[in-house]
C-alpha cells in the first residue's frame, strides 16, 4: 500500500504540472455531462415522472452513476486504455518489473479531467436530495448510505473495466467491447431499472450488475419496495464481482503470449 501511494503521488504531481489544462479539461467534461442531465430534466418536466420516478429521484440514480464511472476513469485510465498495451507491445515491459502489472497500471497515470464529471455528479446529488424533501430520519439514512453506494459503483465499474481489459490478452482490441460493458450499462443505470424489458433487467443484475449500485438501495431508501437487504446487496455484489474480475485478470496474464518485439 505504501508503494502504491508513492507511485500514485508521483503520477499526481506530474499531471499537476499543467494546471490550466487540468482546469479547462475538467470544466469541459463536466459541462458535457451536465447537458445530458439537462435534457433528461426537460423531458421529466414535461411528463412529470417516468414509471413512478420523478426528476429528483432519477437525479439520485443519475448522480450516483455519474460519480462512480468518472471516479473510475480518474484512477483507472490505463485499465480503460489497456488496448494500447497489447497493440503496441508495452505490456511486456510491465511484466519484467518487481511490482505487479495491475499496481503499475493503476498508478501510472491519472485522468484528472474526469474530476469535472465527478463534481457535476455531486452537484446533481445535492440538488436531488434537497428537492426530495425527506424527513430527518430518511435524509440521515440516505446521506449515510450514499458513500457506500458510490463506492460500490466504483468497484463494479472497475471490475467491468478490468474484465474488459483482460479480453485484450486474446483479442488485442477492446474498444468495441467497452461500449457494451461500460458505456451503455452505466448510461442505462442512470435511469430506473423498471423502464427496461425483463431480459435487459436480468443482464443488469447478473452479467453486468450495474443495477445493484444505485437502483437496488434507492428502492428501499425512497420507500419504493424491497427490504433492508437492499442495502447489503451493493457492497456484497461489488466485492464478489471484484474477486471474479481479479481471478480472470490473473488467468489472462498466465495465458498471455509476448509480442516478441
Amino acid at each position: 500500500m505504501n508503494l502504491y501511494l508513492k507511485l500514485l503521488s508521483g503520477s499526481l504531481r506530474s499531471r499537476m504540472q499543467y494546471k490550466m489544462n487540468f482546469l479547462v479539461s475538467s470544466l469541459s467534461y463536466g459541462l458535457i455531462m451536465a447537458v445530458d442531465f439537462v435534457l433528461l430534466a426537460a423531458i421529466l418536466e414535461r411528463f412529470d415522472d417516468v414509471k413512478g420516478w420523478n426528476l429528483y429521484e432519477v437525479g439520485l440514480l443519475y448522480g450516483i452513476s455519474s460519480v462512480a464511472i468518472t471516479l473510475y476513469r480518474v484512477f483507472g485510465v490505463e485499465i480503460h486504455n489497456f488496448e494500447r498495451y497489447m497493440v503496441e507491445g508495452e505490456f511486456d515491459s510491465l511484466l519484467i518489473r518487481p511490482v505487479s502489472p495491475l499496481s503499475l497500471l493503476l498508478t501510472k497515470n491519472l485522468d484528472l479531467s474526469r474530476i469535472g464529471g465527478t463534481a457535476q455528479g455531486v452537484i446533481i446529488l445535492v440538488i436531488s436530495i434537497i428537492g426530495l424533501s425527506l424527513d430527518s430520519f430518511d435524509m440521515f439514512l440516505l446521506l449515510l448510505y450514499l458513500p457506500i453506494s458510490i463506492a460500490s459503483g466504483v468497484v463494479i465499474c472497475f471490475s467491468l473495466g478490468l474484465l474488459t481489459a483482460t479480453f485484450a490478452f486474446w483479442t488485442q482490441r477492446i474498444k468495441d467491447f467497452q461500449t457494451f460493458t461500460l458505456y451503455a450499462p452505466f448510461n442505462a443505470a442512470s435511469y430506473p431499472m423498471n423502464i427496461y424489458p425483463g431480459w435487459l433487467k436480468i443482464i443488469f443484475f447478473t452479467v453486468i450488475p450495474v443495477g445493484f449500485m444505485n437502483y437496488t438501495p434507492i428502492l428501499f431508501l425512497l420507500d419504493k419496495g424491497g427490504s433492508i437487504w437492499n442495502l447489503a446487496w451493493p457492497p456484497a455484489v461489488a466485492l464478489g464481482f471484484l474477486f471474479l474480475s481479479l481471478r480472470f485478470w490473473y488467468f489472462g496474464i498466465r495465458h498471455y503470449h509476448s509480442t516478441g518485439s
